[in-house]
């Protein structure tokens, strides 16, 4: 089973094909992957945070520490760039099972289903 990005969203930014960050440089966008097996029905959430290296800078300082999880730094806002990007990584995930699928898709992204003992798709 292989793991296919079926929708690229944001819950804060209504127009994202079209959103310009006012500062090109320094901005942090929460996004939405939608999650499912390739070729089947359904999808899951997962959440990441796409910032740029001035953001994490003026948001933990030079002497901050980031954890790396859920979050992808860029130099400058290509939403084509950062879908093509996160789909091949989406891809490379695979498994026997969709759960294995996923919790691989999850060290990419924070997942809603973590630590659920159920796992269903939507």
């Amino acid at each position: 089973m292989r793991a296919r990005l079926k929708a690229l969203r944001s819950d804060e930014i209504h127009d994202l094909a079209r959103w310009v960050p006012p500062l090109p440089d320094e901005f942090a966008v929460p996004l939405v992957l939608e999650v499912g097996p390739l070729g089947l029905r359904g999808r899951e959430r997962f959440d990441l945070l796409v910032v740029t290296p001035r953001w994490l800078l003026a948001r933990h300082g030079p002497r901050g520490a980031v954890l790396g999880r859920g979050l992808l730094v860029v130099f400058e806002w290509s939403l084509e760039r950062i879908r093509s990007f996160l789909a091949r990584e989406v891809e490379r995930c695979t498994g026997p099972t969709w759960p294995d699928v996923a919790r691989k898709v999850a060290r990419i992204a924070e997942w809603e289903g973590e630590g659920d003992n159920v796992v269903g798709l939507r």
